[in-house]
């Protein structure tokens, strides 16, 4: 290609013609330049409005060929959009410095030749038998484009370079708005991707495995891209997890040459993009002849899980939105292989607490019997010892009284056994409390009807028992409803001043729920939850409840009584199943109860 000179008739032979003037612009514009313009704005298909154009630029300019040229700039190989009149295929040309310049003139005469200086451009016009060739590129625009008009005889008209730079504008502005299309609707494809990826991960219904081959799935269906892969970072380096484009067999093998980039991109922890990897120095042995790479680490939590890598075998271009694409693939993967782990650790720990609960429900028991012992060992004690003592000293006072005359020792006398009768009589009702003989032969309701009897008769109460069980509880349970009741019933009999009780048992949530409630004095359950010192009972009441796995409630107004809640023995606790408490914590308000205690 060579400098050429403007003529006032005709565009002869010269090497290249020089741009065209600067100054005012013409007052009567193209036709030829406003047919296309026309073209363009009735829109339609890229390749139809390409050939619609050539076709009329042809048919306006005499020329025997017009083409549209295409200059790949990552290898420089040529390939023709459109064209009118070639008879040759470009296949396999490549361009060089002088078909770049071609892209960035606006206009420029040529003579094709098989020289070098022609460049490819020019030796596929004269592959085509043109002589003489008008070109004007679309670079200025940033489209790596040039438009021909060539001819096999004669020349073409003084108006020709600047009707070829007009139209050349046109195809520019259609192209740039096509490729803006394009990645719009590309971004949009990509987004969708990730989002449907997304849902996916959000269901937990797919495995790691799946959700990383669907990620490789979407990136190769919305990429420039010959291989994707997922790689799990592990103790000996980076392994491929899933990936599409080759055999799974055969993968390792393929991204050997990128495992240095691979671990820069771990180390920087950053997206990495290689557009030439010839021109890359850490890449690995037995690189692709060309390519480019775009990797991507994949976080989770805190810690670097693996990357995501992208390989084209030959030079693309990957965009910004490209990389945000993979990325935001890569913190779907992030964040479900952070949920799976998490959900592992939750399942350890549930079984942990599974365990422990087992542990504890295997420790109540142990304790109740335990305690149970202890009550049974000490019943038999008073019962072997203390009774039979007690009973001895009534009857030898009674031998004594009788034998001495009448005197002013029997009033002391019948005093003294009287005593010692209503001190048998309360050890036995200790033996009853200690171990009453109902709980294990007769079941709770019947232990419960018997220890309110009792209180009622030595009180004077009025009460009333409603048994809603459907079946027996555990012993373990049972001991427990037990227990707690008694405490509940001595509280209310030492301070209440209560008239009546009333005692409903019922089934709730898998165990026994137990409500005590009295007419008595009541009081505050809105002060401090801290039980003074000798003031225990509800504290323990509590404490007997949380061991069986259930709660204790206590509510009371001053004047309006008390009612005592509990569960024994519950599979499960919410905040929602639990009855009303004034305080929003039951514990809380049966230790500020238990100053009455």
């Amino acid at each position: 290609m060579s400098s050429g000179r403007d003529t006032s008739d005709a565009i002869g032979a010269p090497p290249a013609l020089r741009p065209a003037s600067r100054g005012s612009p013409p007052t009567t514009p193209d036709p030829v330049v406003a047919e296309a313009a026309l073209l363009a704005l009735a829109g339609g298909d890229l390749e139809d409005l390409h050939h619609q154009i050539i076709e009329m630029l042809a048919a306006r300019t005499g020329a025997d060929v017009v083409a549209l040229v295409a200059v790949r700039p990552a290898d420089r190989e040529i390939s023709v959009l459109a064209h009118h009149g070639l008879r040759h295929s470009p296949d396999g040309l490549i361009g060089t410095a002088a078909d770049l310049t071609l892209v960035g003139a606006e206009h420029a005469a040529l003579i094709p030749s098989m020289s070098k200086g022609s460049g490819a451009i020019g030796a596929l016009l004269h592959l085509n038998g043109q002589r003489t060739a008008v070109a004007a590129g679309l670079g200025r625009q940033g489209i790596t484009q040039v438009l021909l008009a060539a001819r096999e005889r004669g020349t073409f008209t003084t108006a020709t370079p600047a009707t070829l730079a007009g139209v050349a504008r046109v195809l520019a502005s259609v192209e740039r708005n096509q490729r803006l299309a394009d990645q719009t609707d590309r971004r949009l494809r990509q987004q969708t991707a990730v989002a449907t990826l997304g849902r996916g991960a959000l269901g937990g219904g797919e495995e790691l495995g799946e959700l990383a081959r669907a990620a490789c799935d979407a990136a190769a269906a919305n990429l420039d891209a010959d291989i994707v892969a997922v790689l799990e970072r592990g103790p000996n380096g980076l392994v491929p997890s899933a990936g599409v484009g080759c055999p799974p067999e055969s993968l390792a093998r393929e991204l050997a040459f990128a495992a240095p980039l691979a671990a820069r991109a771990l180390r920087r922890g950053e997206p990495l993009v290689v557009p030439d990897v010839r021109t890359c120095p850490d890449v690995g042995s037995n690189p692709p002849a060309a390519g480019s790479v775009l990797i991507v680490p994949i976080w989770a939590g805190t810690r670097m899980a693996g990357v995501q890598i992208v390989v084209s075998r030959r030079p693309v271009s990957y965009s910004d939105d490209d990389v945000a694409f993979v990325r935001g693939l890569a913190n779907v993967l992030a964040l479900a292989s952070e949920r799976a782990r998490v959900q592992a650790q939750l399942r350890l720990s549930v079984d942990e607490l599974r365990k422990s609960a087992e542990d504890r429900s295997r420790l109540l028991a142990h304790i109740v019997q335990a305690q149970e012992e202890e009550r049974q060992r000490i019943a038999d004690d008073i019962h072997d010892d203390s009774v039979q003592v007690m009973t001895a000293v009534a009857l030898r006072l009674a031998t004594l009284r009788r034998r001495l005359p009448t005197g002013d020792l029997d009033p002391l006398l019948l005093s003294l056994e009287h005593d010692v009768r209503q001190s048998i009589n309360r050890l036995r009702r200790l033996m009853f409390v200690l171990r009453p003989p109902a709980l294990e032969a007769h079941g709770i309701a019947a232990a419960l009807q018997a220890f309110l009897a009792q209180i009622a008769e030595d009180a004077g109460l009025e009460y009333s028992l409603d048994d809603r069980l459907q079946m027996e509880p555990e012993p373990e349970a049972r001991t427990v409803v037990y227990r707690i009741a008694q405490e509940a019933v001595s509280n209310v009999c030492k301070h209440a001043r209560a008239n009546r009780i009333d005692v409903v048992l019922s089934e709730y949530d898998g165990g026994v729920l137990v409500e005590i409630k009295d007419d008595g004095a009541g009081f505050d359950a809105t002060r401090s939850r801290q039980a003074p010192p000798g003031h225990l009972g509800l504290l323990v009441m509590q404490e007997r409840a949380e061991q069986s796995g259930g709660w204790c409630t206590v509510e009371s107004e001053p004047g309006h009584g008390t009612t005592v809640r509990y569960c024994v023995g519950s599979r499960r606790l919410s905040a929602e199943d639990r009855p009303a408490d004034p305080q929003g914590d039951g514990c809380g308000a049966a230790l500020a109860a238990s100053v009455v205690s």
